[in-house]
């Protein structure tokens, strides 16, 4: 009888971009987490958690080394769950992951769990709402979110519409942010957004690989060739109201019906628990280091790091590594009921 489940940490995947770097070495200071990453590659995103049939996380501690999150997920589902419901095709339902736009993310839109039974079925198309948390921009970094006002209405859309068709340049269509580290910005499913370059962030959001470009910046893909666009599907997704605006502090900062995104610093011992929601908690290190505490014992927790917490450990405790030093983390779990 195997036993039960403790934390999980789990092997990094690294995924090349076009539009990648290396600004996830860095250190915080520079909006980096000194992470260590294969070299001579452009490095836009590391998958922290995901359970999906083209890429799973493979747990690297604890009883449960070496096994797959969906191994786990087949055997452990409601000690790993408890209440929270799992994707539409039964695997966990967060992805979490760390991204290095060194350049521009292309303009582009998810559906939302409305919009994407518009779409063709049959075709795999997934909902997607994600939240992101700044770890660091340069001086020239932005965040593009949600519609100008003057493409909100219905000349407005006509011109948007326009213009994607033709390629033009999509930036006087957009609201843009000068980001901070700390902002947290919500792109429910039907937010128009890009990543500008010179940003890097953490982001939960469902489980979910379904996105539509409508510009790419004029950009070749890491085959020499135009990345294809999805003009048509992306206008059966766009909410042109959707603008949430960014917002920092401590506590709960972003939450939808999917997920809830939050920032706790810690200076000394935080008490925990997954029993008010009866639903797993994900713990990533973004500043600092400490330690995570349950019965059954204790975890480093470096910078960088990404912690699963499962619904049926109960009461845990996080804390830094003295009353002086600070523990700064991003926590993402189940919404509210």
């Amino acid at each position: 009888m195997k036993p039960p489940l403790s934390p999980l940490c789990f092997e990094r995947i690294f995924l090349e971009k076009v539009w990648g770097g290396r600004a996830l070495e860095r250190a915080a200071e520079a909006g980096g987490l000194g992470l260590a990453l294969p070299p001579k590659i452009a490095v836009g995103e590391t998958w922290e958690l995901v359970d999906r049939a083209d890429a799973n996380s493979v747990v690297t501690n604890g009883a449960y080394q070496g096994a797959r999150l969906e191994e786990l997920m087949a055997d452990h589902s409601h000690a790993l769950l408890g209440s929270m419901q799992p994707s539409s095709s039964g695997r966990f339902p967060l992805l979490v992951k760390y991204i290095d736009a060194h350049e521009s993310l292309s303009v582009q839109v998810h559906p939302s769990n409305e919009t994407v039974a518009r779409l063709p079925q049959g075709r795999g198309f997934e909902a997607k709402s994600e939240a992101w948390v700044i770890l660091g921009s340069t001086p020239a970094g932005r965040i593009y979110h949600g519609f100008a006002e003057a493409t909100r209405n219905p000349a407005g859309r006509a011109a948007f519409e326009r213009d994607m068709r033709a390629g033009e340049t999509l930036e006087r269509h957009l609201r843009s942010f000068a980001p901070r580290a700390g902002d947290c910005f919500f792109v429910p499913g039907g937010t128009v957004h890009a990543i500008g370059g010179g940003v890097t962030l953490i982001e939960v959001q469902q489980n979910s690989d379904t996105t539509f470009r409508v510009n790419d910046w004029g950009r070749v893909g890491l085959d020499g060739q135009p990345r294809d666009l999805h003009v048509d599907e992306a206008l059966a997704c766009f909410d042109y109201d959707a603008a949430p605006e960014p917002v920092r502090g401590e506590g709960e900062l972003a939450t939808c019906s999917s997920f809830a995104m939050g920032a706790l610093t810690v200076t000394s011992t935080h008490a925990l628990s997954t029993h008010e929601r009866n639903a797993p908690r994900v713990l990533a290190c973004v500043g600092g280091a400490g330690v995570l505490r349950t019965d059954a014992g204790e975890h480093a927790l470096q910078l960088g790091d990404v912690w699963l917490v499962p619904a049926s450990i109960g009461d845990f405790a996080v804390a830094s590594l003295s009353p002086t030093s600070e523990l700064r983390l991003i926590v993402m779990d189940a919404p509210r009921s």
